[in-house]
C-alpha cells in the first residue's frame, strides 16, 4: 500500500512539474513573439520616416502597394491568420483602399476580397 500512494504522488509530482514547465515555455514563446513583432514594428517605423524624409514618397508608395497581393494571398493561404478576429478587418481596409483610389483589384486577390463581407456604412 506505502508504495502504491508513493508512486502516486510521483505520478501527480511529475505532472505537475511537466505542467508548470510547459506553463514558463509557452509563456516565453508568447513573449517572444510579442518582442519580435513589436521590434519589426518599430523597425518598419523607422524605415518610413527614412524614406519620407528622404522625399521618396512615391517609391515607398509603390512598394507598399506591390506588397498588398502578397499579404492578401498569406492571409488567405495561412489558416492561423485566417482565423484571426482582425483577418477580416484587414482584408477589408485593403479591398476598400483598391476601391477608394479607382484602382483595378489584381486578378489574384479579386476573389479573395470579394468573399470578405461588407460592412454597413
Amino acid at each position: 500500500m506505502h508504495k502504491r500512494i508513493r508512486f502516486t504522488l510521483t505520478f501527480i509530482g511529475g505532472l505537475l512539474a511537466g505542467a508548470v514547465a510547459m506553463f514558463l515555455i509557452m509563456g516565453q514563446i508568447s513573449h517572444l513573439q510579442y518582442r519580435d513583432y513589436y521590434l519589426l514594428g518599430a523597425s518598419e517605423q523607422a524605415f518610413i520616416a527614412s524614406e519620407l524624409r528622404a522625399n521618396r514618397e512615391r517609391q515607398l508608395q509603390d512598394r507598399v502597394e506591390a506588397g498588398l497581393p502578397s499579404l492578401v494571398v498569406a492571409i488567405h493561404n495561412d489558416n492561423q491568420l485566417r482565423k484571426a478576429p482582425q483577418a477580416p478587418f484587414v482584408l477589408r481596409q485593403i479591398r476598400d483602399f483598391y476601391e477608394l483610389n479607382s484602382l483595378p483589384v489584381p486578378a489574384e486577390i479579386s476573389g479573395i476580397l470579394n468573399e470578405v463581407p461588407r460592412t454597413h456604412r
